[in-house]
């Protein structure tokens, strides 16, 4: 059974009604929306991404404007089911993309949203792209809520939209690491030309290694995933 204290690990997990305000105050990196709002600043450009007050404005190339509205009187009043709110976390030009990170009462998840035709792909993680822009890594990690089956998963864009190409389940995670109590935690992506360097946790002892996803004409391949 997985230790209580690592279902709440993720900051993602703690409740929007703490921090549903873009103002930053004592306590705010520690909040998932209220640390993602506050850098999201930076990302907005005037006719491209806007905010007005609880409104995510984001205006792809063609077609209508897309808006995000966040229902903070839900949040605040512990209606589970309607609370949620918005931050843009990335602008991808390379990839024709943004991302959208949506905040639940609990949780959360993440669209990536083309910027020519405004599709939207629903995301269980933040991705990181590849150098071409072309190819995503997601790691899903969130113990409490629920992340899907995979803690790795190789995205590639396909047209307006994206397609998964690979995943790696946090079944295989485990039974690749018998001796780990929960699925280990990536906390490092860097792409190279031949593949992904990986950085990997193990949230129960401390134990830090590393790894690498390898591309061939097989296929992806996933090494040094098991702590030694």
């Amino acid at each position: 059974m997985i230790p209580l204290r690592y279902l709440f690990f993720l900051a993602l997990t703690l409740p929007l009604a703490a921090c549903a305000t873009t103002k930053l105050e004592p306590g705010c990196a520690d909040n998932a929306m209220c640390a993602a709002r506050a850098a999201e600043s930076h990302l907005l450009i005037a006719g491209r991404a806007e905010r007005h007050g609880d409104d995510l404005v984001l205006r792809p190339a063609r077609g209508d404007r897309l808006v995000f509205t966040d229902h903070k009187q839900a949040c605040e009043s512990d209606d589970v089911d309607n609370c949620i709110g918005f931050a843009l976390m990335g602008d991808f030009r390379k990839s024709n993309a943004w991302v959208l990170q949506k905040f639940y009462y609990e949780g959360g998840s993440f669209v990536l949203i083309d910027d020519r035709s405004g599709r939207q792909t629903d995301l269980n993680g933040m991705p990181v792209f590849s150098p071409d822009g072309r190819k995503f890594l997601v790691t899903p990690y969130d113990l409490e809520n629920g992340a899907g089956p995979n803690n790795m998963e190789i995205w590639r864009r396909d047209g307006e939209g994206a397609v998964l190409e690979w995943a790696h389940t946090f079944e295989q995670a485990l039974a690749e690491a018998p001796d780990l109590q929960i699925p280990y935690l990536t906390e490092g992506v860097t792409w190279h030309k031949d593949g992904i360097v990986l950085r990997f946790s193990d949230l129960e002892t401390g134990r830090k290694w590393s790894g690498s996803l390898i591309h061939d004409a097989a296929g992806w391949h996933l090494l040094g995933a098991a702590p030694r």
